[in-house]
């Protein structure tokens, strides 16, 4: 017997078909792997070789496969405000995501916004009676699909001013010419009985509750998130843009999109659809994204959800009578001669399609 070099174990002989295992203190077949702690002989070795081929067999194909990559969905929203709803269920809820989509979410004042759906930067905006009335101008966008029937927006003033009235020569805090924010501030004053040139609008863009706050405005129209902290502070309600029913949020984009990138575009309108129809009818989930979108309090949310209820357009499209009034306001807003006809402002042909499937 001698101790090999190589492998530290003790031979019978040169060439021996046995050898002594130190570490075992036994006579061992030389095709017998040896390591520290176990022996796996060649029943052993084979039964390991089925067991690891099994491994590869079943889980190989779920490791080569690889998660799909998502492509980029561009929304772009006038300010974060409850008519894009929609868009924040269907993105926390995993919605876009299983339509294929990452969305990408930001705030774009109109113009920006409408330049960017036109070189195509941006897929979509959420305010569709800016891109409505940007259509009617002229400009190659269409309102896709439509989110609530009436606005959340309201009128709020400085704890000094509890009546309209109290307005006439103001100058009151909206949004850019022609913006959906404008036009129901209007339309509002009109209601109480006050004349466009009783009162002033500046555009003091998304930082309307800001300037309530900070005195620059005695008065400004704000979301229902803004109103609902600043009513707390003392601030007066003057009217609400729930009193008519009116397009509200929802989709506007560029016809060069609808022509070229169809395919994706009603995928997406597809997903705000599921949005849309999750939060009409699970309040329990749009709570907590509503706490976290906006920083409310459960009551806050709860608030906020219920001022909307009944408002959603299920399918995609306004009412008969928010498309009426829509009309109205566009032309008076814009000197047109007549109302608009619906297919100026609206292309619901994506919705059309996802009705047959």
């Amino acid at each position: 017997m001698h101790t090999c070099q190589e492998c530290d174990y003790e031979h019978i002989g040169a060439g021996a078909a046995l050898y002594f295992d130190k570490h075992y203190k036994r006579f061992c077949d030389p095709h017998e792997v040896t390591m520290p702690g176990f022996i796996i002989d060649g029943r052993s070795r084979a039964r390991l070789f089925i067991f690891l081929l099994g491994i590869l067999l079943f889980a190989g194909p779920a490791f080569a496969q690889q998660k799909p990559k998502l492509r980029q969905l561009r929304i772009a929203l006038p300010s974060h405000s409850v008519s894009s709803t929609a868009i924040y269920v269907a993105r926390s809820l995993g919605v876009f995501e299983s339509y294929g989509f990452d969305p990408q979410i930001l705030v774009l004042e109109p113009r920006a916004a409408l330049a960017a759906l036109l070189t195509g930067d941006l897929d979509f905006y959420t305010a569709a009676g800016t891109v409505g009335r940007a259509a009617l101008r002229g400009v190659p966008v269409r309102v896709v699909l439509v989110s609530f029937n009436r606005s959340d927006l309201v009128l709020l003033a400085s704890k000094e001013i509890t009546k309209i009235e109290q307005l006439r020569g103001k100058a009151l805090g909206g949004y850019t010419a022609q913006a959906s924010v404008n036009v129901i501030l209007e339309e509002l004053l009109r209601i109480k009985g006050l004349r466009p040139e009783e009162y002033s609008i500046l555009n003091v863009g998304t930082a309307r509750a800001a300037s309530l706050i900070s005195g620059n405005v005695p008065a400004a129209v704000v979301t229902g998130v803004e109103a609902a902290r600043l009513v707390k502070l003392g601030f007066h309600v003057l009217a609400r843009a729930s009193e008519f029913d009116l397009p509200s949020g929802g989709l506007g984009t560029a016809v060069a999109g609808l022509q070229n990138k169809r395919d994706v575009l009603r995928a997406a309108v597809h997903a705000c659809l599921d949005g849309l129809r999750i939060a009409a009818t699970q309040k329990e989930k749009v709570l907590p994204i509503y706490m976290k979108q906006f920083a409310l309090t459960q009551d806050e949310a709860g608030f906020v959800y219920d001022n909307v209820r009944g408002s959603w357009a299920l399918d995609g499209r306004p009412t008969a009578d928010a498309q009426k009034l829509d009309a109205e306001l566009t032309r008076r807003n814009m000197g047109l001669k007549e109302p608009a006809k619906p297919e100026q402002i609206y292309d619901f042909s994506l919705l059309d399609e996802l009705a047959k499937k």
